[in-house]
């Protein structure tokens, strides 16, 4: 960068002015009321090494618009981009992420710093919004963030990073049925529905997920091994179109055990049920688990996803260790540990009492 440096006396005090080469026009950063030319050097070569960054960093700068472009037509480029490479439901997820932070829209990108992400967090805090939720809200919004840096300016600091969150209050353990109040709820549902029945007694007898219910085929089912092969699950793959889809990780797909009495209702289920053109089990969409939800609320208060909570505390309560029971479940080892640290203790309590009477 071409410049030069002058100092001069000015309303009875000292000034320096830094001369600099711009695109071939020379512009100028002056600052006065120094009581010494002695005194202005430093602040005046301090100004300098800041100059010379910033217009280093402007050559680094990706897009020339990089300092116009506002919240909203930044996470309006992110979601079209990512609708190449991600699935519907990703994207609607991207659009409510969004949405938490709308009161940026209007802003210049270039603008947003951590006081402005901080602001929002504290907005959201009083619609009593979870602590655990916005603190989602703040990862998955990341991204937006990232893509701005990657794509028009690498010289911006995400300002997501180091925000105060509020504290995360403990999560309330889902609901758990015992064996015998799941048996019960199941007698309820299979004279109320069969529909209903099969799907609740897949939740709560083989822990599989909603999706992973309605994207079970015949084909699936191993009679002479008594086993389900989970490999897909049924998914809105579009705003109107649903579909095969993959499964939520790697691990999910996976083989599950079914009890003797779940395989002989499925044989029974097959004689009445209808199909569809992809052979499934239950040829059902997403409303179909909506209406169940709200039917299990009534019976007991529970979801069906607490049907497979159910699952799993059976299973571990019952001796099935961790590593399987992550397995059966299509569950990280680790985060099932967390998950049911309740039944962990309950373990102990037995193992203590059984210690008791050993010794």
């Amino acid at each position: 960068m071409e410049y030069n440096i002058t100092y001069r006396q000015k309303d009875k005090g000292w000034q320096y002015i830094i001369s600099y080469k711009v695109n071939g026009k020379w512009k100028q950063k002056s600052k006065q009321g120094f009581s010494t030319k002695k005194e202005a050097k430093p602040f005046a070569e301090k100004a300098l090494k800041e100059l010379k960054t910033s217009r280093e960093n402007e050559k680094n700068i990706i897009n020339e618009n990089y300092d116009s472009i506002t919240f909203k037509e930044l996470t309006s480029q992110y979601i079209e981009h990512s609708k190449l490479y991600k699935e519907y439901n990703t994207i609607r997820s991207y659009s409510n992420y969004a949405k938490a932070f709308e009161s940026l829209n209007d802003i210049k990108v270039i603008n947003i710093n951590k006081v402005s992400i901080q602001k929002v967090v504290d907005s959201l805090v009083t619609t009593k919004l979870s602590s655990s939720t916005i603190k989602e809200y703040l990862k998955r919004s990341t991204l937006f963030f990232k893509y701005y840096i990657e794509n028009y300016n690498p010289n911006y600091t995400n300002p997501i990073n180091n925000i105060t969150l509020p504290k995360i209050e403990k999560k309330i353990n889902k609901k758990a049925l015992t064996k015998k109040e799941l048996d019960l709820l199941l007698k309820n549902l299979k004279n109320i529905d069969s529909d209903y029945y099969i799907i609740s007694l897949l939740a709560g007898s083989c822990g599989l997920r909603a999706g992973e219910i309605l994207g079970l085929t015949w084909n699936d089912i191993d009679e002479i091994n008594s086993t389900l092969n989970i490999n897909k699950q049924w998914k809105r793959l579009d705003k109107k179109v649903y579909g095969f889809g993959s499964l939520k990780s790697n691990n999910s797909v996976r083989v599950v055990p079914i009890p003797k009495n779940t395989l002989k209702e499925l044989k029974e289920y097959h004689l009445i049920s209808i199909t569809d053109i992809h052979n499934r089990i239950l040829p059902f969409n997403e409303t179909k688990i909506y209406n169940l939800n709200h039917k299990l609320r009534k019976i007991s208060n529970i979801s069906i996803h607490e049907l497979r909570h159910t699952y799993a505390t059976l299973l571990i309560s019952n001796g099935v260790d961790f590593k399987t029971a992550a397995e059966i479940l299509g569950h990280e080892v680790n985060q099932l540990i967390k998950t049911y640290s309740h039944v962990t203790n309950d373990m102990m309590n037995k193992a203590t009492n059984t210690i008791a009477k050993i010794f």
